[in-house]
């Protein structure tokens, strides 16, 4: 991506009002639009290629009994890494390569940042499915891969989804550390609006990540109840 349209700045003494409310402002090339779309599109990136990687490897080895020294390191390193330090590091190494500023460095950061939130969770999970479900279900004849797929990723489903979302949210929270690494999104009007002393560019780029990061844990809470197995719903809806 062109990092000289991450820089075009808005005007300095540009209103709040204006800046969400403005068609022309969102609506033109490089506009608010077109940035919450790659924003969009690299976090969405992101937390799909975390969760192909994370749930099937996390679930085969919580079925087999397998990985609990791998989910003390997950547990370890996701706390001790931090995102911006990693993206900073490959910066360099992805000049000196010839890719540019991004996505790379940043796609990787917020990769290695939602990878140990999925795995985690759904790990456990699998470990803690109703082993009486399980126990009947391999008395019923069914073979191990029906067993996982079938039985334990269905019970999980939930906390699956709730882990995809947690991350989801935590990627698109950390996206901003992108703009100021050379790179675009969201939080360009944050970086914009601190170089220029824009109280409203910083106060409307917040708004806007804050806004996407919410509408996003929504439209997963109502991935999660469908996630739900219709017993297990209808059983959480007597409880109430």
């Amino acid at each position: 991506m062109d990092v000289t349209l991450a820089q075009a700045a808005l005007p300095r003494e540009i209103s709040l009002s204006e800046f969400l409310f403005s068609a022309e402002l969102w609506t033109r090339d490089d506009g608010i639009l077109d940035t919450l779309v790659d924003t969009a599109v690299l976090c969405g990136a992101v937390v799909l290629a975390a969760t192909l990687v994370a749930v099937p490897l996390a679930a085969y080895l919580a079925h087999h009994g397998r990985g609990e020294i791998a989910v003390t390191w997950m547990v370890t390193l996701s706390r001790a890494v931090p995102t911006l330090a990693v993206a900073a590091l490959l910066v360099p190494v992805s000049l000196r390569i010839g890719l540019g500023f991004e996505p790379w460095p940043i796609f990787i950061a917020l990769l290695l940042l939602a990878l140990p939130q999925i795995y985690i969770n759904t790990y456990a999970a699998i470990r803690g499915a109703d082993r009486g479900v399980v126990g009947a279900a391999r008395g019923m004849g069914l073979t191990e891969s029906a067993v996982l797929w079938r039985v334990e990723a269905a019970l999980a489903g939930a906390v699956i989804m709730t882990s995809i979302r947690v991350a989801a949210v935590q990627v698109i929270a950390t996206e901003p550390l992108r703009a100021f690494l050379g790179g675009d999104g969201l939080g360009r009007y944050v970086r914009d609006g601190l170089g220029q002393n824009s109280p409203s560019q910083i106060v409307g780029g917040t708004i806007l990540i804050g806004l996407f990061a919410a509408s996003t844990a929504l439209a997963f809470r109502g991935a999660e109840r469908l996630a739900l197995p219709r017993g297990v719903t209808r059983l959480s809806s007597n409880a109430t």
